[in-house]
């Protein structure tokens, strides 16, 4: 878990594409402009203001994710079961329990040494793109951003710290919820730890 937590704050903390005619040199450029965005915006935290900045940094970085589409990848094949109204509600208690769990950890991160690797893969309508994250005094973490573009901008999707996938993590422990409770017992999981 401790891997997911990283993935997560690391993600929404990084990335945010936008683009209007796309390529893999294109996203990695883009990548590099907006990582460097979203660490100076982090880099003026000073304690007192930790809570307003960080949410700065989500505010700038949500837009750009695909949070259905990262819950339908998390929740598998018991998605195409699902009906419109517990699609939504799973996407709304995904989305916050992702950013309630990980955002606190973002500002860990503030002076990380990001380094976007220029040989982004693109794989049908994906596009991969990886970064090497240094936090100040830790190792480097190597992440690949899973992303396509879609209205002028690339949305994330997915997101793997050292090849280990964040849907991929989650996957496993909502089949067994679901199992077990089925998809309502799921989304009252969820809330539950969402505190709602």
């Amino acid at each position: 878990m401790k891997k997911s937590a990283l993935t997560a704050a690391l993600s929404i903390g990084i990335m945010s594409i936008g683009l209007a005619f796309a390529t893999p040199q294109q996203a990695v450029a883009q990548l590099k402009q907006n990582s460097t965005q979203v660490l100076n915006i982090l880099q003026n935290a000073k304690n007192n203001n930790d809570v307003q900045v960080r949410r700065q940094a989500e505010n700038y970085a949500i837009p750009y994710f695909d949070f259905t589409r990262m819950t339908e990848l998390a929740v598998g094949a018991n998605w195409r079961n699902a009906t419109p109204a517990q699609k939504t509600a799973l996407t709304e208690q995904f989305k916050t329990l992702l950013i309630r769990t990980y955002s606190g950890t973002m500002l860990q991160y503030r002076n990380a040494n990001v380094v976007i690797r220029e040989n982004a893969v693109q794989r049908g309508n994906s596009i991969i793109v990886t970064a090497d994250i240094t936090p100040a005094g830790g190792k480097p973490v190597t992440m690949d951003y899973t992303m396509y573009q879609s209205g002028g901008k690339y949305r994330v999707y997915n997101v793997a710290v050292e090849g280990a996938s964040l849907v991929t993590v989650y996957r496993s422990q909502f089949n067994n919820t679901i199992a077990q409770k089925g998809i309502d017992g799921l989304i009252q999981e969820l809330r539950s730890k969402n505190g709602s």
